[in-house]
């Protein structure tokens, strides 16, 4: 593994991204216990107030929290910046999780009182986020790629957040909006899903491919395409939803997006062709999954447009959610995980004691289980998009519930090992010192005549 250019000095209390990043499984534990409890009733429309509360789970509860774990962590480590007041971090951890969770529980309920501590938590949660990050980043004079593509993600996280309180406080007649909330609701999926999440998970590859798998920098010049592009789509399809343009129009204006992802996926593919070592750990397979997801998820986008069902909105949804994002993000913790636990725990001690390997911390074999039920659960959620079936969609729930403990299991189970005692050494001046206080040696015996 690579850790050149990497500020280990700047990096955040252990415990920092390790608590964003624990929470993720448990709220995948909640996902599955939803689906578990409500079946085919959150197939009937994509739109239901109980299949948005479904979406709000991953996004929020799984996505937002790794991503926000690893912006804490990669932020000063990977690209120099300083995060301030990284101290309040803890605090704003809670106001993200009972915010989240009041934000699942107003929805499913229809509880306005809930979703108004909602706003109030996740926009100081958020708020504060947002301000770290931007401060840390925007003082930076790095034109390396992946800082752009960290910035462009802090940008349209914030935005995405104003557009969703918008929209709640105009549900529930706290205020009253001049604009159609159709124009706001793909605005807020769009900047969501292509800006804070597409941006944040290329900026990531950009530096962690390399570093984790052995392979060839990614081009900088590769990179800058890749970065434009998106910005070039997500601005047109910004302009064709305000101006409520026909659905041909908005597919040619999503075009620069697809392409975009295209050339990522490509680029990848070809680094990991060429990496120095050809072993397939879990890791790889979850990041294989989402980068074949994740174009099929974009070819269902458009098709939507000109369907009277939902099918294809559903088939977006698990494709790009829970086969890329997800399926990305979980992969990465079995990187991510142990190498902090390495660096904070046994970096230091390397050449004094024994240390594991990454693989010794987190092994691959209960990894390699949660990843086929991981796929089993994705394969029948792309059934169910088309076949709705109640026992299919909670037999899912089960699997969800199953595959999430595997990993909250492993990655508690990870955070519990530490550093041996390093034997004391002693130095020279003791040396020479023990010598000194020792008695005089007794004097040899007299030969006897």
């Amino acid at each position: 593994m690579k850790t050149s250019n990497l500020s280990l000095d700047q990096a955040p209390p252990e415990d920092i991204p390790f608590r964003f990043m624990v929470a993720a499984p448990v709220f995948g534990i909640l996902t599955g216990i939803y689906l578990l409890a409500y079946g085919d009733r959150l197939f009937i429309t994509a739109w239901s107030i109980k299949t948005v509360a479904l979406v709000h789970m991953v996004t929020l509860g799984w996505l937002a929290m790794v991503m926000m774990g690893a912006f804490y962590q990669m932020v000063p480590v990977l690209v120099g910046g300083h995060v301030p007041g990284i101290g309040l971090t803890r605090l704003n951890f809670y106001f993200l999780t009972v915010g989240i969770s009041s934000l699942i529980i107003g929805l499913n309920f229809w509880l306005p009182v809930f979703l108004l501590i909602a706003v109030i938590l996740l926009g100081i949660g958020i708020t504060n986020f947002v301000t770290q990050l931007s401060i840390a980043l925007f003082r930076m004079k790095a034109n390396r790629p992946v800082v752009f593509a960290l910035r462009l993600s802090i940008f349209f996280l914030a935005i995405t957040a104003t557009l969703a309180i918008l929209m709640i406080g105009s549900m529930y007649g706290w205020w009253r909006l001049g604009v159609d909330r159709s124009i706001l609701k793909y605005l807020h999926i769009t900047y969501g899903l292509i800006g804070w999440v597409g941006f944040l998970l290329m900026g990531v590859a950009f530096h962690v491919i390399p570093m984790f798998y052995l392979t060839e920098a990614f081009p900088d010049r590769r990179s800058k395409q890749i970065i434009i592009l998106e910005l070039v789509g997500i601005t047109g399809l910004s302009f064709g939803f305000i101006f409520q343009v026909p659905p041909l129009w908005l597919s040619l204006l999503s075009f620069p997006i697809l392409l975009g992802f295209v050339v990522f996926i490509g680029q990848i593919f070809i680094l990991l062709q060429r990496r120095q070592r050809k072993n397939v750990d879990t890791s790889l397979r979850f990041w294989r999954m989402g980068l074949l997801c994740l174009p099929l998820s974009l070819i269902c986008l458009p098709i939507s447009l000109y369907r009277i069902d939902e099918i294809f909105t559903y088939l977006f949804a698990m494709l790009y959610l829970i086969g890329f994002a997800s399926a990305v993000t979980n992969g990465m913790l079995y990187k991510i995980i142990p190498f902090l636990i390495w660096l904070h725990r046994f970096s230091s001690l390397v050449g004094k004691v024994e240390t594991p390997t990454m693989k010794e911390i987190l092994p691959d074999l209960p990894a390699h289980r949660q990843f086929y039920l991981f796929s089993g659960a994705l394969l029948l959620l792309l059934i169910s998009s088309v076949y709705p079936i109640d026992p299919l969609i909670r037999g899912i729930g089960g699997m969800w519930i199953v595959s999430n403990t595997i990993l909250l299991y492993q990655l508690r189970k990870s955070l519990k090992i530490q550093p041996p005692e390093v034997p004391p050494t002693v130095s020279n001046d003791d040396f020479a010192a023990m010598f000194a206080n020792m008695p005089p040696p007794p004097p040899p015996p007299k030969k006897k005549d």
